[in-house]
Parts: structure tokens; sequence; C-alpha cells
């Protein structure tokens, strides 16, 4: 009951002020913040409405089980939506970074923000698709095939990002590498080796939320798609705390941005108070951290 109460708060908490964070500050306000605001928007789904339930759920010794059976199932059709919404927004900002790094300057043409909300609509209307598929099809082979056949269309965007990603920033180093060595260049060779140093910054938040997303939800996953087989006499306890790992994914996601991104940081910062002259600090210090590299 403690640890499920500390992961509504924090989560909750942490998801709020990133979404508050990119909205009070225009220099977040690009293609890569609004995904990472919509990622915050599918976790505070999970940390506001599905953890609630669980806690609720807590107590079903002291209920007759009527009054948690219908609670739980609304909170597992609720989970599938905004897990759904997580993994296609981390697949659409892996592509999208990959994009940037890989195609800066055909980036900043194709990838406009008309589109990137068409995107973002388009994401929230598809990830109903999986809590329909489970009401009208609960536990059928059709509805388990398309959901790991989405899981792995998913995945296999991500990866293949992932590896473009990292060998065009690999490339750049050894650009960079050339540029050091000639002595009249210094100056490009500087400012080439702070873009590559924010690539490889904004490279790595995004794969360790990749990472920390499959480590949290594969258990579960494993449970309900390929139906692992689990001695009846530990199910429930087994199912609860596999599904307890995955919720708990959406209240650390918020505070992996502000802990691995010094621009926002800084935009927390000036939201709480804790910073003077808010717009000149948060502009700056965004041009030279996540809005460089969105």
């Amino acid at each position: 009951m403690v640890f499920y109460t500390s992961l509504v708060i924090g989560g909750s908490l942490g998801n709020i002020l990133i979404i508050l964070v990119i909205y009070r500050t225009p220099a977040l306000q690009t293609v890569c913040g609004v995904l990472i605001a919509n990622v915050a928007v599918a976790d505070l789904i999970m940390t506001s409405i599905v953890m609630p339930i669980m806690v609720f759920i807590l107590v079903q010794g002291l209920l007759h089980q009527c009054l948690y059976i219908t609670p739980g199932y609304v909170a597992y059709l609720i989970a599938l939506f905004s897990a759904a919404a997580s993994l296609q927004t981390l697949t659409i900002l892996s592509a999208d970074r990959c994009f940037a790094i890989c195609r800066p300057m055909k980036h900043k043409v194709i990838v406009t923000f008309t589109k990137i909300k068409i995107i973002v609509a388009e994401t929230w209307i598809k990830s109903l698709f999986l809590p329909l598929l489970e009401i009208f099809y609960r536990g059928s082979t059709l509805s388990k095939y398309l959901q790991t056949f989405g899981v792995a269309v998913c995945y296999s965007m991500i990866v293949l990002s992932g590896v473009l990603t990292i060998r065009n920033v690999r490339a750049n180093s050894v650009r960079i590498g050339t540029l050091h060595s000639d002595q009249g260049r210094h100056a490009q060779s500087r400012i080439a080796a702070d873009l590559s140093q924010r690539n490889k910054q904004v490279a790595k938040t995004i794969a360790l939320v990749v990472v920390l997303f499959t480590l949290c939800w594969i258990p579960i996953a494993l449970v309900i798609i390929i139906s692992v087989r689990i001695p009846e006499t530990t199910q429930g306890r087994f199912f609860f705390w596999f599904a307890t790992l995955g919720l708990a994914n959406s209240s650390v996601n918020p505070w992996i941005y502000f802990y691995r991104q010094t621009n926002y940081r800084d935009a927390l910062k000036v939201l709480l108070g804790c910073k003077r002259s808010p717009s000149n600090n948060v502009v700056v210090l965004s041009r030279n951290g996540m809005q460089e590299a969105s």
C-alpha cells in the first residue's frame, strides 16, 4: 500500500512537472519536447488513474470479490491504452531523433509542428485499438497475434533507429578527430564537438528510457501475450507484481529527463521559483541542450 501510494504521488508529480515545464518554457516547445510531453501524458494516465485503482484492489481482502474484479478489468484496459500510446510515442521519438541527427537540414524542413500534432493525434486514436480488441476478442488468438505483431514492429523501428543513430554519431566523432588535427580550423572543430556531444546526450537519454520501458514491461507482456505458464498457486501474486513493475515505469520516466537533461532541470528551477531572470536562463540553456538536438 505504501509502495503504491509513493508511486502514485511521485509519478503523478513528476509527469505534471514535465508537462508544465514544456508548456511554460518556449525553448522546450520543439518536436522533441512535444513528443516527450505526450509520453508524460500517457504516464500520467497510469499514475493518476490505473495506480489508484490498484491501491483500491490491495484492500480486496476486506471487500466482496465483485467489488474489485470490475475495477481491476477497467484498470487493465486503461493500462493497455496508455502503454500502447507510450510505446508508439517512444517509437516516433526514436525515429525523429535518428532523422534529426542523420539528416538535420531535411528534418527541419520536413518535420513541422502541424505534422507532429497530426501524428500525436493518430497515436492516441490507434492506442484505442488494443483495449477494444481486448473487449471484443478477449483472450483470443487474433488478439494475442496482433498485440505481438504491433510490439515487434515498434521495437524493430526503435532498434533500427538506434543503430543508424549510433553509426552517425560515431562517424561524426571521426570527423571531429580529423578537424582537431587541422590547426587552422579550431572554431569549426569546437562547434562540431559541441553538436556531437549534444547528440550523444539526447540519444543516450532516449535509449535509457526505451531500455527501462522494455525491462519493466517484458515480464507482464510474456504472461499476457506469450502465455508463459505460471503455477496456479502463485499466478495471482506474480501477475500483480509484474503489473506493478510495468506501472512503476510511468513513475520513473519524468525523473530521468530531469536527471539527464540540464535544460529541463534549469526550466524546473525556474518553474519552482528557485531561479531569477527565467526567460534568459532557460532560452540560453535550451539552445545548448535539448532544443539544439531537437
